[in-house]
């Protein structure tokens, strides 16, 4: 008798560790589905953002070079080369993404000057979308400076100021906050970075809302040009990093995107970004 039940311990204890083992593949599975599909996201459409403003700029250098001493060709050829080095950038983010066996927090991270950097994001957009008039950034007293992969925050930052100046009047404003806060549940030992991106536009209706996350999906009756992947790659990368994306919209009122992801350490040196 007690043999027998020293034999069902025995095979207890295997059949919970077995149960512990497949619980930790299957987090390490979701984990690596997650940077494929970043990866791939990133490869198809952020990559190519780059590349469509380079040819634009370079088009334009090619008319006015030959005007002498051409302010307008010294500026696009300048522009030209900002977005030759936003596309080494995401190279190298790409391949961070696919490296095997990365767990969320343990690429590289950057300190990042907050109010800058999201100038920085502004300054990047087509002249027509009037962004640096038209957005306003907030930045919390404790969230000059942030520790996260700058690569991935300006991902996210350039998707969602992006739409929200598209599907915007001209003259509406867009207001993006940015704040930082201890995690209160204590589930962390980093803080908890808050990104909201609010504006004024035509809402997203609630047959749509429950979709928006989906590859290629766009607002229905809206002649905007666009793969329909930029929020399916910011919802990749939030979680990616650990962190939650929701949407609140009103059809006819505007959207806000409420992002909280937890501050990845910087290691090894990392940069500081402004």
């Amino acid at each position: 008798m007690q043999t027998d039940l020293g034999k069902i311990e025995t095979l207890t204890s295997l059949l919970n560790e077995a149960r512990a083992e497949a619980d930790d593949l299957r987090l390490r599975l979701r984990t690596y589905e997650q940077t494929l599909l970043s990866s791939r996201l990133v490869m198809g459409h952020e990559l190519k953002r780059p590349a469509t403003a380079l040819s634009g700029y370079l088009e334009l250098a090619l008319e006015e070079i030959g005007a002498k001493d051409s302010i307008a060709a010294k500026e696009a050829i300048e522009k030209a080369q900002h977005q030759c080095r936003s596309l080494d950038k995401l190279n190298a983010f790409f391949l961070e993404l696919l490296k095997l066996g990365c767990e969320p927090g343990e690429s590289g991270s950057d300190q990042i000057a907050v109010l800058e950097f999201v100038e920085g994001v502004t300054a990047q957009f087509p002249e027509n979308l009037n962004a640096e008039k038209r957005i306003k950034v907030n930045v919390g007293p404790n969230a000059e400076t942030v520790s996260f992969n700058s690569n991935a925050f300006r991902t996210v930052l350039t998707n969602l100021i992006e739409n929200a100046l598209i599907y915007s009047d001209a003259e509406s404003l867009v207001n993006v906050i940015i704040e930082r806060s201890p995690d209160k549940r204590g589930m962390r030992e980093t803080d908890l970075l808050k990104i909201r991106v609010i504006d004024e536009g035509v809402g997203i209706p609630d047959h749509s809302l429950r979709r928006i996350f989906k590859p290629f999906v766009r607002l229905e009756g809206h002649a905007v040009q666009g793969s329909g992947l930029g929020l399916t790659l910011v919802k990749s990368l939030v979680e990616l990093h650990d962190g939650s994306i929701h949407v609140r919209s009103i059809e006819g009122q505007g959207t806000t995107v409420n992002i909280t992801v937890p501050e990845t350490p910087v290691r090894n040196g990392g940069s500081y970004v402004s």
